[in-house]
């Protein structure tokens, strides 16, 4: 039994903050993803996969992951300088991508391949501007306007994508929807920021800001690599699926994936924000991080067990009953993919910690590893084998179930190692 003087604790009210406005959110997607899902087709929304994966990069490159140096800096005021120097970065990338789409979008012969290429350097300035507006709420506690923000984002980008659905936009529908969701979420983090400058009334030009960066290029040099190794590889896998087998395999397993992840964004990535800034206090006053480690594990492997056995025993039958038949084949493959997103939400809350004991060189390392093999479950069934997609999907699952497992073999054993 739970006691009372833990639920007022603070970890556990920040975490129902979170978890208030990340269940709201997602209701509030899945609801409206029933709709959509109707209204386009796989091949629509393989569109939209593509689209989001390259603006995810995007944004990585944007702020060169300065963004998760702002929960663990020791000051507030050095925290602040480094919101600076992100949002230089982001004005300076964003402008640059702007540069950069104008050879394809010359040659795009369609209003939509033109709207692709216009809304992309947009999506990136904004999802970048959302991840630095998140770690900045992380430091700052301001869990409320984290959870308003992704409630608004699920709202209004599910609403526009089924109204420009019905209006015959097509694919470009479901892109022009994630933009609006992305704007509107924003509107939080930005008014966080204006307090901000307020507060500190720093420049954003000031020397300072880049003297401080200079310290922190931890994140540039083996945060960024990493996380453009990871979307990366997301992004080359859906290429290869779409280039090995067909458009709307890849829209099957776009669906697949979001909605496997849901229980991740649900619960995993709630209590790993909560998670990230706790851990980072304790580490930096030199307390043991195990049990709170231990603990994260165990509730986790109790919320998770039974919806992923379920989507693995009936996956098929509910999305054909839930979004139609013409994507039963995302909920067979969700049925394939359920072991490898339930090791992947066993592992959501540690994916911070190598940042908070130093490790980032090493979890790149492994990292890397699970890359290569990720890609290979994918290529080698797919060009050399000449399988079928099933056969790609089991390799791509088990393989991942291995490496979740091993990364948190590892993160126990860095743990207990003695703080240097």
């Amino acid at each position: 039994m739970i006691k009372r003087s833990h639920l007022k604790s603070d970890f556990f009210k920040y975490i129902m903050v979170l978890m208030s406005g990340t269940v709201i959110a997602q209701i509030i997607n899945l609801g409206l993803s029933i709709v959509i899902n109707r209204v386009y087709n796989p091949e629509e929304t393989a569109e939209l996969e593509m689209f989001s994966r390259v603006m995810a990069v995007g944004a990585a490159l944007a702020t060169a992951k300065y963004e998760l140096s702002l929960p663990i800096v020791k000051t507030t005021t050095h925290a602040y300088r480094l919101y600076l120097v992100g949002l230089r970065m982001i004005a300076n990338i964003t402008a640059l991508s702007f540069i950069g789409v104008l050879i394809p979008l010359v040659w795009s012969k369609t209003p939509s391949g033109v709207l692709f290429y216009v809304l992309l350097p947009l999506g990136i300035g904004l999802t970048a501007f959302y991840n630095l507006g998140t770690n900045w709420g992380i430091r700052e506690k301001l869990f409320s306007s984290i959870s308003y923000s992704k409630v608004a984002n699920s709202s209004f980008s599910g609403v526009m994508k089924i109204l420009l659905g019905w209006l015959g936009f097509g694919y470009i529908g479901l892109i022009i929807g994630a933009i609006s969701g992305l704007v509107v979420s924003n509107v939080w983090f930005l008014r966080d920021f204006f307090k901000a400058r307020k507060a500190h009334n720093i420049g954003i030009k000031s020397p300072r800001n880049l003297l401080l960066a200079k310290q922190h290029t931890e994140f540039p040099r083996i945060s960024l690599p990493h996380t453009l190794m990871d979307l990366g590889k997301d992004l080359l896998v859906a290429f290869m699926i779409m280039e090995f087998f067909t458009k709307d395999d890849l829209g099957y397993y776009g669906l697949s994936y979001r909605l496997l992840r849901m229980p991740l964004i649900l619960a995993g990535l709630a209590l790993s924000q909560v998670f990230f800034q706790r851990c980072s206090e304790k580490y930096n006053k030199g307390e043991d991080i195990l049990p709170l480690i231990s603990k994260a594990l165990k509730v986790l492997v109790l919320i998770s067990i039974v919806p992923f056995t379920f989507i693995f025993i009936f996956g098929g039958d509910i999305f054909a009953f839930v979004f139609s038949e013409k994507w039963r084949g995302a909920g067979e493959f969700s049925e394939i993919m359920a072991p490898w997103f339930l090791a992947n939400f066993l592992v959501s809350p540690l994916s911070f910690l190598p940042i908070v004991i130093g490790k980032q060189r090493e979890f790149f390392q492994i990292a890397t590893i699970g890359t290569f093999v990720m890609i290979l479950s994918v290529f080698v069934p797919a060009y050399i084998i000449k399988a079928d997609v099933s056969t790609m999907l089991w390799a791509m699952s088990l393989s991942q179930v291995a490496y979740f497992l091993f990364v948190i073999f590892k993160i126990f054993q860095f743990v207990k190692q003695p703080k240097a």
